[in-house]
């Protein structure tokens, strides 16, 4: 009888407990609901069964905007460039599935599955070939698609794109894979998330891996951060991430991509994203033409959007951009 009281004190016990930590992990998820920080006209795209998130505006020649994974959503990665470029272009910012505004299904996120996205937005918002902007990760995505739709992509800009010489190019170990299921699982996984997703995590993360300058990081971008990564299912994507499952080399496609390529680059972007791997996607590129950004870390759009601007316009008006290095 004795040993009955025990594991039924034990049983009690551990369901305390899940019910304590399911409890602040609901607390932790009522955070404001994220807005479009766009403005424009917002759509929903409905791709494979799932509801995702877009923003169009402006007229002209067609740009669409592919986020990267860190950044949480297009609406606020692309909240300064996309107004600019939508004084001449019709501009396109999409959510890849499972971040920022869009559905968070529980999947098995991979790099092939958001390279297909790109591929399938390109046909579902232009009839024209496109000039296609991606930052980071999804930079590393935009290159793999343009070499996939060459048809479709008349120019491809990439920021700080990774996926060539880093961490994000290597296949995942089994610590990595173990990390993702960790996530991913519905109690412990909650719990780490929120830690890592806690505000002095973001804040740490964007004033040390993001921005150039830490005063940069002011508390509506803690905000939207925050509101981003604490809606229902955030953790599914970041899982994959931390895991290695997003990881994607590049160095194959970088050759086949015939369209002209803009490499866009902070110089003070950290070591992960060193300027120094721009010269390495340049030396593989056909047409490629470099941009550095002074006084920018991974998001020269957010910290030099003028300056960034112009680098595009400048690249898209150039008739035949020379190879790098002549």
């Amino acid at each position: 009888m004795s040993r009955l009281s025990k594991l039924l004190r034990s049983l009690l016990a551990g369901a305390g407990l899940a019910g304590t930590v399911a409890a602040i992990n609901h607390g932790l998820r009522d955070a404001p609901l994220p807005t479009n920080h766009l403005g424009g006209t917002q759509r929903r795209w409905r791709w494979r069964g799932y509801d995702l998130f877009a923003t169009e505006s402006g007229s002209g020649p067609f740009v669409l905007l592919v986020h990267g994974i860190y950044a949480g959503a297009s609406s606020y990665e692309f909240r300064k460039l996309f107004g600019l470029l939508a004084q001449s272009h019709r501009v396109v910012a999409v959510d890849l599935l499972g971040c920022g505004l869009s559905d968070r299904p529980n999947l098995k996120y991979s790099g092939e599955l958001f390279v297909e996205q790109i591929v399938d937005a390109l046909g579902e918002f232009g009839a024209e070939p496109t000039t296609l902007v991606g930052s980071s990760l999804g930079g590393a995505f935009c290159i793999r698609a343009a070499a996939r739709a060459a048809d479709r992509v008349a120019h491809l800009v990439t920021v700080c794109p990774t996926g060539l010489g880093g961490v994000l190019d290597r296949d995942p170990v089994p610590v990595q894979t173990a990390v993702t299921a960790l996530i991913r699982s519905p109690i412990v996984g909650e719990m780490l998330f929120n830690a890592l997703a806690s505000r002095p995590s973001l804040r740490w993360f964007l004033e040390n891996q993001s921005y150039a300058d830490k005063s940069s990081v002011t508390p509506e971008i803690i905000d939207h951060y925050y509101a981003i990564t604490h809606q229902p299912g955030a953790r599914y994507v970041p899982a994959y991430f931390v895991g290695g499952g997003l990881n994607i080399n590049v160095a194959r496609d970088l050759p086949f991509i015939t369209a002209p390529l803009l490499v866009a680059w902070g110089e003070r972007a950290p070591t992960i994203s060193k300027l120094d791997n721009a010269y390495e996607f340049m030396k593989l590129a056909q047409r490629g033409t470099l941009a550095t950004f002074a006084d920018s870390g991974l998001l020269p759009h957010e910290e030099e959007p003028q300056k960034m601007y112009a680098a595009i316009e400048a690249f898209l008006g150039a008739d035949a951009p020379l190879p790098f290095g002549q």
